[in-house]
Parts: structure tokens; C-alpha cells; sequence
């Protein structure tokens, strides 16, 4: 790791944000967004946190002694740039005291960019580090190489293009627009060939190798994990 303190600091950070968030959500402090709660000082601190965050694994990425960036960092990285992209916009607030602040944004502006965050908080925070996970884990827990690294690169891509793009997808038959509307459903349809892809190479990865499923737990969690991941990513899209 690049820097111990830095870590120190992530970790002690990310605990008191946490601890902090809870005690003000219990006496009533907050912003009312889903998922983006806290307020307005919190955003912040979140903020640095996760520069700090990143800055370490930056950091780590630049001293390593292999020169090819496996893609499992790529899913890292993206995870780091998006969820920092996310946050920030949807953070913008005006602040009237410490604990109370109002959106930036009005109306059915704000219910865009809020899903537009919302959907990708999910996207790039509970997806693409679990699937860097799974591009590392699985082929060195089957002891095989990944089936495909083509598949992977272009999984990447492909997630990183369109997932974003599906979170009005979430305000169907509202005030959004209806060409908005029609748009995030389009690319949550797309969505199922990039994630199906991603699940088949990890499925995949496993061929001649099924033997040790019956002995690793390990590769029995990240196979139920991989199915459950191509199940949920095709009921959304269909939901839509």
C-alpha cells in the first residue's frame, strides 16, 4: 500500500462519517434524497474521504512492478471516478445553517439528477468492485485463467458506457420527459449484454474446474453470487 496514514485516515474517517450520519439522521437532520441523506458537512467530508481514498490506490497502482493493468484495477478505478462524479453533482446544495441545506436543483431537474446518482450509487459502489473482485478471485481460486479476457475488457467498457445512462428509468410515468423516459429504458435493456457477458466469463472461467466448487467455498459463493448478479441485471430491465 502506498501510504499507511492514508489508509489510517480512510478508515477512521469513513467510521466517524458513519457514526456521525446516524446520530444526525436520528435527531432529523436531512436532506430528504434517497441514498444522499446526509447533510451538507457530511457531503463534504465524504468528499475528502474518498479523495483520500483514491489517492492512496493511485498511489499503490503507480508503484506496482508489473506493467500490464489487469482489468480488475480497471473496475476499480472506474468505481473511484464515478462515484466521485456522482457524488459531487448530486451534492451540489445551498447550505442556510450547519445541519440544513436546499438542492441545487428544482423540481423534476432534481428527480433526474437525483436517479441519475441513484441508480449509479448502486451501479458503481455495489457492482463494479464486487465484478473487480470476481475478475481476480475466480480465476485464481479455480486456478484457471479467465475464460475470456477480450469478453472482460469489452464488459467493462460496455457497463461503464451504458449503465449510466439507465437511471431515468426510474422516474417512468412521471414529469420527466418522455423522450428521457424512453432513453433509460433503451440502455436498461441494453444493459442485459454487458452484464450476461460478465456473468458467462465468470461461469465460464470455471470450465474444467467444477471439481473444485465442490470443495472451495469460495467459488461457491462468488457461482451463487455470479448467477444472482445475470438474474437481478435481467429483471430490472424487463421491469422497465
Amino acid at each position: 500500500m502506498w501510504s499507511d496514514l492514508l489508509s489510517k485516515i480512510h478508515f477512521w474517517g469513513w467510521q466517524a462519517i458513519i457514526a456521525g450520519g446516524a446520530l444526525t439522521l436520528f435527531l432529523g437532520y436531512t436532506t430528504g434524497k434517497e441514498y444522499a441523506e446526509l447533510e451538507w458537512p457530511f457531503d463534504i467530508a465524504i468528499t475528502l474521504i474518498w479523495v483520500a481514498f483514491g489517492a492512496n490506490m493511485l498511489g499503490t497502482i503507480l508503484k506496482r512492478r508489473v506493467s500490464h493493468l489487469y482489468v480488475a484495477i480497471w473496475f476499480y478505478i472506474g468505481t473511484w471516478v464515478a462515484i466521485a462524479m456522482l457524488h459531487i453533482v448530486n451534492s451540489f446544495e445551498m447550505p442556510l445553517s450547519l445541519f440544513k441545506s436546499y438542492s441545487w436543483y428544482a423540481g423534476v431537474q432534481d428527480a433526474l439528477v437525483q436517479w441519475w446518482y441513484g441508480h449509479n450509487a448502486v451501479a458503481f459502489f455495489l457492482t463494479t468492485p464486487y465484478l473487480g473482485l470476481m475478475y481476480y478471485f475466480v480465476p485464481k481460486a479455480a486456478n484457471r485463467p479467465v475464460y475470456s479476457y477480450r469478453w472482460s475488457i469489452i464488459h467493462f467498457w460496455a457497463l461503464i458506457f451504458i449503465y449510466i445512462w439507465a437511471g431515468p428509468h426510474h422516474l417512468l410515468y412521471t414529469a420527466l420527459p418522455e423522450w428521457a423516459q424512453s432513453l433509460g429504458t433503451v440502455f436498461s435493456i441494453m444493459l442485459i449484454a454487458p452484464s450476461w457477458g460478465g456473468m458467462l466469463n465468470g461461469l465460464l472461467t470455471l470450465r474444467g474446474a467444477w471439481d473444485r466448487v465442490r470443495e472451495d467455498a469460495v467459488l461457491k459463493f462468488f457461482v451463487v453470487a455470479l448467477t444472482a448478479y445475470g438474474m437481478a441485471t435481467f429483471e430490472g430491465p424487463m421491469l422497465s
